[in-house]
This record gives structure tokens, C-alpha cells and sequence, in this order.
């Protein structure tokens, strides 16, 4: 691997992982337009290949790995950027990789074009406190935009490899975030959707609460960047990607129900629905705690949409502890449930743990949880026929139907028939029909 200048200007970025990841990319993108490069749609005609990679589960890895010989194989004279979480821990192993030119960490990726010129050195041990911390103009591709306000996480779950790739906190300037989020909605943004590795952990390193405590002062929080992005003139509302349960606070929940900018949805990772093994993830709640947290929210915000996530698989879930996972759900009624298997990741405290269930087990297990929570979202949805719901319509259609799609504030997603020139608009959509996979519409009030 070099670092030298190339002429190679045509460039092409493939984006793996979570919202975070998705707006570093976008990132990436307007600095290296920026410096003069193309960007192309078809990885064909690319002389540079960019893989912002994941590592939350081994799956991304080998995702990761075959997206580089992908790459390789596309044009074998191209020369291929490997960035991102996968990049941060094992660039040893991705370095022997065919084709690949240059391995950045996830710091060094916001000034991609110096390091592809060759005349910027690794930032990997500084803390960028003096530079401007980066931000987007726009969101190539999408109908939505992220804004990444905060990074890294100390929560040390059992089962996560993220706090060893993305340790430590930073939080972006309050000032900032809303001079980001007036230019994307000055360029025609309808939905701006916060994000952060522990996007309720905002603040912490800015004026620690401990210190707070010690001065008899209040800390900074996530309500206070939604008060500063709420003063950003314009018709736009706001979404706030998954937040820890322990950062859902009264305040945070008062000023969600008072504030029409806000999306009546909260996505609470849940895990799991028993308690032993919440406490195997070493997760700082019991279902008890964690259902006292849902019922909160219901009561103080109308019509509210809870999402959540929930493993299957980790070391130690029999049967019973299953079920008691299965019954939560069906207990608490998400309006939409991801699912996803444990994953061993080296390093982690659940990497050697014992009594890990047998493959063909997650698999059936999976399914059974699946059709609880299919049930579940249907029974949240049904709440909603024959009333009316303001839809952000996205700017492709369905590929099965075809028809108009979209989500509601409260994370409803609608299908139903009109013209183009409804993309990017927020409408109002009557809920006309529902099943266990499809909310159906008609566009108007009537």
C-alpha cells in the first residue's frame, strides 16, 4: 500500500453499517468533490473504490472482506480505500486484501482527499478539539437527513465490539448542529433525523454531569440541541435515531410531547426480555425498569411509536428464557421489532461465554420471534384506520407495487397511489387498509 498522488479521479462509495456510518460517508463525499473528484454511480467505470465498513457483527465483516474482492475484481487497477469501524480493529487483516491502497480509521476519514493526495498524516492519537468539526449540505440518495451530532460509546455491553472501535465521546457544538441542520433545510430537507453512536450520551464530554453535580449546575443534554434546532426557521420536522433507555427522560419525553417539530416515535433497544440474561449483557435495566420507560412515553405522548431491537441467540437463552423474551414483546407491542442473531466478536466478555445455542435453534427462534412482532405492529397500525397521517413520500417508489411510499411521524410506513411530484413533500395520507406486512392509503384528507 501507497499513498502517493494519482490522477484517478473517478470515484465510487459502497456504505455498510448504521446511520452514523451512512452520514460519514455523505461526508466523504463533499470533500472529495470538493477537491476536484467525480463521484459515479456504476462501480464499473470507478478508478477508486471506497468501502466504509461495520464490524457489529461477523456477517459485516465477511461483508466487508467480499465487497474488497468485489471491487478487486470490477477493475483490478483501481485503487481501493478501506475505511470505517472493520478497518478501525483489523486493518492487519484487511491490509493482505487484493487491491487495496489505503486503510483510514474512522478520524482520518473526514479528510479523505488530503490522504488520497498524499499531503495530510494520520490524526489517529489527536483529539480534533480546534478544527471545525465536519457536516453535509445535502444527503446523496435519500429523502431524509442524518445529522451526526455524536460519537462513540462507554457502555461496554457484553456482546458489542463498538466501544473498541468507537471509545471515545465527542459531542458536536450545539451552534454547529443547527448551522448544519438550516443549510439542509434551506436545500429542501423535510425530516432531519439525529445520530449518534450513543446519541443520548450528548454532552457528557462537553460539561460532564459529575462536574455539574460538583458546581451545582445542570449539564448539557439532548433537549437542549433540540431547543437550539428548534429556533431553525423552516417546514421540517425531527427524528431522533435509537436512544439508550437510560436517555429517555421525563424532560426528554415533555419536550417530545409539547413540540410539533418532533416525531412521535422513540427507538429503546431492548435486547432481550429476561432478566438473567439482560443482566449476561451486562445492560443497565430489568424488563420491569425497561416497561415502565414504554408505558411513560404512552402516557405523555400521544399515539407514540415504539421501535426497539432484540438478539436472539446469546450465550445461556434456553427455551425459557426465550419465551420470557417472546411474552415481553407481545407484553410491551412495538410498532416494529429488528431482530438479529449473536454474533461472536473477539474481545468482547460474551466471546467466551458458554452454552450458546445451536444455530439450527436461533433459526427457529428467530421465526417464532418474527411472527410476534409482525403481530404486534399489526395490532399498533390497526390503531390508526380511517385516520388521516402526515407522510414524508420518499423520492423512489415501492419496487413491488410501484405505489407512492412513505413513513408518518410515528414511523408508519405508507403505500398508496399519486404523482411524482408528492416526493419529498410531507402529505396527508387516510389509512385505508392494513396487513401484516403492508399499511395501505389514499392520499387527501377525505
Amino acid at each position: 500500500m501507497n499513498s502517493q498522488k494519482t490522477d484517478q479521479k473517478r470515484f465510487f462509495i459502497h456504505t455498510l453499517g448504521c446511520k452514523v456510518n451512512q452520514y460519514e460517508s455523505q461526508v466523504m463525499r463533499e470533500s472529495l468533490l470538493a477537491a476536484g473528484y467525480k463521484e459515479c454511480l456504476s462501480k464499473e467505470i470507478a478508478d477508486i473504490f471506497i468501502l466504509n465498513t461495520c464490524t457489529v457483527t461477523h456477517h459485516a465483516d465477511r461483508e466487508s472482506r467480499h465487497w474488497v474482492g468485489l471491487f478487486h475484481r470490477t477493475n483490478p487497477k483501481a485503487r481501493i480505500i478501506v475505511t470505517g469501524c472493520y478497518a478501525e480493529h483489523d486493518s492487519d487483516d484487511i491490509s493482505f486484501l487484493p487491491g487495496v491502497f489505503l486503510i483510514l480509521n474512522n478520524i482520518d476519514k473526514m479528510k479523505i482527499a488530503d490522504f488520497i493526495n498524499g499531503n495530510n498524516k494520520s490524526a489517529q492519537s489527536q483529539r480534533l478539539d480546534n478544527e471545525i468539526p465536519p457536516s453535509i449540505t445535502t444527503f446523496e440518495g435519500h429523502t431524509k437527513a442524518f445529522v451526526k451530532i455524536q460519537d462513540g460509546c462507554e457502555n461496554m455491553c457484553a456482546y458489542c465490539k463498538v466501544p473498541f472501535v468507537r471509545s471515545t465521546l465527542k459531542s458536536k457544538p450545539v451552534k454547529n448542529i443547527a448551522d448544519e441542520v438550516r443549510t439542509l433545510v434551506n436545500n429542501g430537507y423535510k425530516e432531519i433525523i439525529l445520530a449518534g453512536i450513543c446519541l443520548g450520551a450528548w454532552g457528557k464530554d462537553l460539561f460532564p454531569s459529575e462536574m455539574a453535580e460538583r458546581a451545582g449546575l445542570k449539564g448539557m443534554g439532548l433537549v437542549d440541541v433540540l431547543r437550539e434546532i428548534d429556533k431553525v426557521p423552516g417546514d421540517f420536522r425531527i427524528r431522533l435515531s435509537s436512544i439508550e433507555p437510560k436517555y429517555v427522560t421525563d424532560e426528554l419525553l415533555k419536550y417530545m410531547s409539547n413540540n410539533f417539530r418532533m416525531c412521535r416515535h422513540l427507538h429503546i433497544p431492548l435486547q432481550s426480555g429476561d432478566n438473567y440474561i439482560l443482566k449476561n449483557m451486562n445492560r443497565p435495566y430489568t424488563t420491569d425498569e425497561y416497561k415502565a420507560i414504554v408505558e411513560k412515553a404512552r402516557s405523555m405522548i400521544k399515539d407514540v411509536a415504539i421501535t426497539t431491537d432484540v438478539m436472539v441467540g446469546f450465550p445461556g437463552e434456553s427455551e425459557e428464557r426465550f419465551q420470557n423474551t417472546v411474552n415481553f414483546i407481545k407484553s410491551i407491542l412495538p410498532a416494529r421489532t429488528h431482530i438479529f442473531k449473536f454474533s461472536k466478536r473477539k474481545g468482547t466478555k460474551a466471546y467466551d461465554m458458554a452454552d450458546v445455542p445451536d444455530d439450527f435453534i436461533v433459526k427457529f427462534r428467530y421465526q417464532a420471534l418474527r411472527t410476534a412482532t409482525f403481530m404486534s405492529s399489526y395490532y399498533y397500525r390497526s390503531n390508526f384506520l380511517d385516520k388521516t397521517l402526515d407522510v414524508l413520500v420518499e423520492t423512489r417508489r415501492d419496487k413491488h407495487s410501484r405505489l407512492l411510499t412513505g413513513y408518518s411521524d410515528n414511523y408508519i410506513r405508507m403505500l398508496f397511489e399519486g404523482p411524482d411530484d408528492l416526493m419529498k413533500k410531507i402529505v396527508p395520507v387516510k389509512v385505508k387498509d392494513i396487513t401484516l406486512m403492508y399499511t395501505l392509503g389514499e392520499y387527501g384528507e377525505g
